[in-house]
């Protein structure tokens, strides 16, 4: 984990999703794709939701989205100011999640509730971190945060006794 800490992010950051939809967009139309992008703030996160129109040509494979990833945060997080860090995924947004990365994620939060102890886990796409966040947004007794940069960025739960449920 990250020793260093770092000013939590904004919960409402307009200038940077701006920032993150301007230069996706451009990127990807310089590079010759016809995508569709989508963009939603969230309390933690900037998700960037990518989409093939008709035509596309440009292949939205792994590498190449966490390449976009690693220079939106970049562009959107110039280091003089608190960091609000984008997360790009590819087909939209999955309103639902993955059942098993909530059960997972309410064992982990349960593991927190018990031990008193901030619990990291990584590695993880940001699609999985997502859904984790997403996951323990109102559970009681816990809060989330993301630590780190790139490869190496995880997600940490923590106790947050004062956090009631739907908070």
């Amino acid at each position: 984990m990250n020793d260093e800490i770092r000013e939590p992010p904004p919960r409402h950051a307009p200038e940077k999703v701006a920032r993150a939809r301007a230069f996706v967009e451009t990127l990807l139309q310089k590079m010759g794709g016809e995508v569709a992008v989508e963009v939603k703030e969230g309390p933690e996160a900037i998700a960037v939701a990518l989409t093939g129109r008709p035509g596309n040509a440009l292949e939205l494979n792994a590498p190449l989205v966490e390449s976009i990833q690693t220079l939106a945060n970049r562009v959107v997080n110039p280091m003089a100011e608190p960091r609000k860090w984008v997360n790009v995924e590819v087909g939209g947004f999955g309103e639902d999640g993955d059942p098993a990365m909530k059960a997972m994620a309410q064992r982990l939060a349960e593991a927190v509730r018990r031990s008193g102890q901030a619990m990291a886990i990584s590695p993880m796409s940001a699609r999985e971190r997502r859904q984790v966040h997403l996951a323990l947004s109102e559970a009681e007794g816990v809060s989330t945060r993301s630590a780190g940069e790139g490869i190496f960025r995880e997600l940490v739960v923590l106790p947050d006794p004062a956090k009631k449920a739907g908070a």
